[in-house]
Parts: C-alpha cells; structure tokens; sequence
C-alpha cells in the first residue's frame, strides 16, 4: 500500500495545508541579484547556478514520489518571467502559473553569497586503523592507540544561503524552507590542503536539494499490510476449507495477482457463512489497496465485529493508520 507521508510536526501540517492535494509542481529558480554573478566567479564557484539547483530539486522531488514535474523549459519566456522577479508571488505569476497548468510552483533563491571556510581536522586515516586494529588483535590487545591513525587533513566547509517557497498557484498559499547548514568536503587524509570549492559548491548544491524536497515534499512510503490465514472463531462452514481458500489467496497476492486472491477470499467467506474474520479483513486490505475506501471500511468493521479477543492486537496500528489514510483522502481527493 503506497500513501504520502508528510514531514513530522507543524512543517508537515502547513505543507498539508498548502498542498491541499495538489501534485503538479513547476519549479522556478530566481535569477541572481545583482552583482552575485561577480562574485560567485571570483570566489571560483559557478555562476551558473539555476540549471544545477532546479536540477538538484527536481532530482530530489522525484525520488519522493509525490510531485508530478511540470517541465517548463519548452516554455523559456514564461519561465524567464516567472524567474526574473526577486520577490513575493505576484497576481501576475499566479496567472502565468494557471496558463502553464501547473497546480505549485516552487520558488528558489539565494539569499547572501555562499560561505567558504578552509580548516585543518583530525580525519581517521581507516586503512591505517584497520592495520592496527589487526596488528593489536594480533598482539592480544597492545595498541598505539587511536591518535595513530589520525592525521591532520584538509576540511572545505561550504555554505550555500538558500530561501525555497512553495506556493499553490489556486489560493496563492505558501511555505518556505531556508537552508543555512554547511556542507563539508574533505581531501585524502594526511593532505592539508583544502579540497576544491567547486566541487564542494556542487555538492551543497546537490544537499540543499535534498533539504528542500525533505522539507516541501511529502515521501511516498510503501506500507506492507499483514494478510491472514488463521481460522479462530468460526461459527460456520468447514475450517479446512476455509484455511485453504484464505492460503490460496494469499499466494496469488504474493504474484501480484490481488483480483485473484479477492476471489479466494469471497470464497473462503462464504464456506464460512460469513463469519471468517481472516477473510473479512483480508478483503478490506483488498479494497484498501483498489480505492474503494467505503467497501474496505465495511469490511474491516465486519472483521473487528466477527474476530475472537486478542485477534487485532497485531493489526491494530494497520487500522489507525487507515482511518488516517481515509481521512485524508476525503479531504485531499487522492
């Protein structure tokens, strides 16, 4: 079963908010200020920087899952128009975000010019430190210990200052996520000289995308529902027959095959006459998986009334977890 899930306190609850369900997103890097071009290539960074950071977001966006990428570089003009302006979200760019279909828009900038900073560390050296590892395994246990296998080594820390909004297109609502933590490059242990900026500019890049996505996208997790195949409490039908029914439904969702396996359980529900909780809950996580919300709720309500003390003990997190589902459906439509 695959559902959204949202990041964890009032972040998550504001971008549920803003959402409001929607999953076409277009995302739109902002031109640079002035002079920021200067000097990014002084400092030997990349000046370039929309093509590399839209890239890093909707790299990071997609592997959550949730979003529906809106390409707009068939689009350059509007795109350049949506991206020339510094600030806010004007009624202008919400116009040209409904002419280009798309249902939010992402706005990227940055906000003050990268951070470099050049330190000396201690780095574990881990292929000396593995030798005396050994070397004192072999020795029963005498060692050099560890400020051996540590050499001073050269640290690039990087910061890149970037402001993401994320604005739905429809009720102009928004939400933002502001990145001010460094990345850290470091060169081959022992040498002291710092690694390139360049590289370590790429790769902040790269990190503050995942911040974003971490922070304005839902992830779209897998939730495995326990099936089952037990027999307790029936008041009716033969229980051999209604174990086999419930075992063959089973293997076919196993295959994939879910149609199947429900025609199994229909089955095996009525060689029991209607009373096989197994089945009855079965059938819900069916319907569950079909998006039938109603029909799965009806048939988890018949399991609970039909199943024996203790038999939800080990499903009932699943059946939170669907009521929660469920509503948020409602609310959202999908």
């Amino acid at each position: 079963m695959k559902f959204p899930q949202y990041p964890s306190g009032n972040q998550g609850q504001q971008l549920q908010r803003v959402l409001d369900g929607k999953r076409k997103l277009a995302v739109v890097a902002r031109e640079l200020p002035p002079g920021y071009s200067t000097n990014l290539s002084r400092l030997g960074l990349a000046s370039e920087w929309q093509d590399t950071i839209r890239g890093s977001i909707q790299a990071a966006m997609q592997r959550r899952g949730f979003y529906s990428i809106v390409d707009l570089d068939s689009r350059d003009r509007r795109y350049q128009e949506l991206a020339h302006a510094q600030s806010g979200m004007t009624m202008n760019q919400l116009r040209i975000g409904r002419e280009l279909a798309v249902e939010s828009i992402l706005f990227v900038r940055m906000t003050a010019l990268p951070r470099v900073e050049c330190k000396i560390e201690e780095v574990t050296d881990l292929s000396t430190a593995a030798l005396q590892l050994a070397m004192a395994a072999a020795s029963k246990g005498q060692n050099s210990g560890e400020a051996q296998y540590k050499k001073p080594t050269g640290v690039t820390y990087l910061t890149v200052f970037v402001e993401a909004t994320l604005v739905n297109v429809e009720t102009g609502r928004s939400i933002s996520f502001s990145n001010t933590a460094p990345h850290r490059l470091e060169n081959d242990v022992g040498n002291t000289q710092c690694p390139s900026q360049l590289k370590a500019f790429d790769e902040a890049m790269q990190m503050v995308g995942t911040e974003i996505a971490k922070n304005l996208s839902p992830e779209v997790v897998t939730f495995y529902i326990p099936l089952a195949d037990d027999t307790d409490g029936l008041r009716g039908g033969d229980p051999d027959r209604v174990s086999a029914f419930l075992e063959e439904g089973i293997k076919w969702a196993e295959e994939g095959n879910f149609d199947e396996a429900a025609r199994n359980w229909e089955r095996a529900l009525d060689e029991s006459g209607g009373t096989s909780a197994s089945a009855l809950w079965n059938l819900g996580a069916y319907y569950w998986y079909s998006g039938d919300m109603e029909m799965a709720q009806d048939y988890f309500d018949r399991a609970l009334r039909n199943a024996e003390p203790g038999w939800m003990d080990d499903k009932r997190y699943v059946w939170t977890l669907f009521k929660k589902e469920k509503e948020r459906i409602q609310k959202e439509g999908y």
